[in-house]
């Protein structure tokens, strides 16, 4: 079965990194951005932020942000410009759990962007309290399961139905990338931290990814989903329970690491080492379509990972997907 649990995720290069490191950092100073077309739902957190910045300092031609809170959109667009004043910035609301918003964004983009679209980067997500047995809760009175899976789950598939077409027909040579930030808590099932509604659909959110990969990969779609670390955000302050907050990774949960714990530490991964990871993962998609529909670290080492490429093709791995008699 290639199913990403067994592969130790969290540890699944040697080398682990809490910031973009100097290949990540290469990439963004060197990047060929010419052009360059971007597209951020989910742009008005910490993470969704650091997205922006990062695309921003790889020098993306055109960089369209949307959330719900344009206000916090705002302000990031002027850390963005402030950064690269080259870049064409634009503002745009999205409700991510509203098909009719989702496709107003995409069509505003197509507009603006003159039908070039390079990457879209879904950085949406709900997590709400910690609910650790499904009986927790009351789908009557909270309905956290409902919004956990209307934002994780159909607003994936909402970005995909309405993006993927835009991306298809972007100009030859464009990066053709659906990048989804989504987290390694869908391969755990026990623990503080398996707050089961959003465990569940963020798997359910990794599995659209691997679906986009086999459907649309041969036309040319670079897909992927991104883990972005343990970052203090906003949601992560809220939502995630005591004895959570001091670890830095998932080492201490045995069904990802049998030896002994190896120590605590703070939420401090950095909010832009996600949006840094995401931007060498595109800046030449077509080298890294191998990759396609799998889940990746963003704590990863980046060459560790490249080594590793013969291997992940083989084995097939970094997926939930299992092979059947019936395939």
């Amino acid at each position: 079965m290639a199913d990403p649990r067994v592969q130790n995720l969290d540890h699944f290069t040697a080398t682990q990194h809490q910031k973009p490191g100097s290949t990540l950092r290469s990439a963004l100073d060197n990047a060929s951005a010419q052009n360059y077309h971007v597209c951020i739902i989910g742009a008005s957190t910490a993470i969704g932020k650091g997205l922006a910045t990062s695309y921003a300092k790889a020098g993306c031609r055109a960089l369209v942000l949307a959330s719900r809170d344009l206000e916090s959109l705002n302000q990031v667009a002027e850390t963005v410009r402030a950064i690269s004043p080259s870049t064409d910035v634009y503002v745009h609301y999205c409700d991510i759990t509203s098909a009719s918003s989702v496709q107003d964004l995409a069509q505003f983009v197509a507009r603006a962007l003159d039908g070039r679209l390079d990457v879209l980067a879904l950085n949406s997500g709900y997590s709400g309290p910690v609910q650790l047995k499904i009986t927790d809760g009351s789908p009557v009175d909270d309905g956290e399961w409902a919004r956990a899976f209307a934002v994780n789950v159909q607003g994936t598939y909402h970005a995909a139905h309405y993006f993927v077409p835009l991306l298809l027909s972007s100009p030859e040579g464009s990066a053709r990338a659906f990048v989804v930030v989504g987290s390694i808590a869908g391969a755990i099932t026990r623990g503080s931290i398996a707050n089961s509604k959003y465990c569940i659909s963020k798997m359910a959110q990794t599995r659209i990814v691997e679906h986009l990969g086999c459907q649309y990969g041969q036309e040319g779609l670079f897909t992927v989903a991104v883990h972005p670390g343990a970052v203090m955000t906003e949601t992560a302050a809220r939502s995630a329970p005591e004895e959570f907050k001091p670890c830095k990774s998932l080492s201490n949960i045995p069904q990802f690491h049998d030896s002994e714990a190896d120590g605590r530490v703070d939420l401090v991964d950095d909010p832009e080492l996600c949006g840094a990871f995401c931007a060498w993962l595109t800046r030449d998609a077509r080298s890294m379509r191998w990759l396609n529909g799998r889940l990746v670290s963003a704590t990863w080492d980046p060459e560790e990972l490249l080594s590793r490429k013969e291997e992940i093709v083989k084995g097939d791995i970094l997926k939930y997907e299992a092979k059947t008699q019936y395939i």
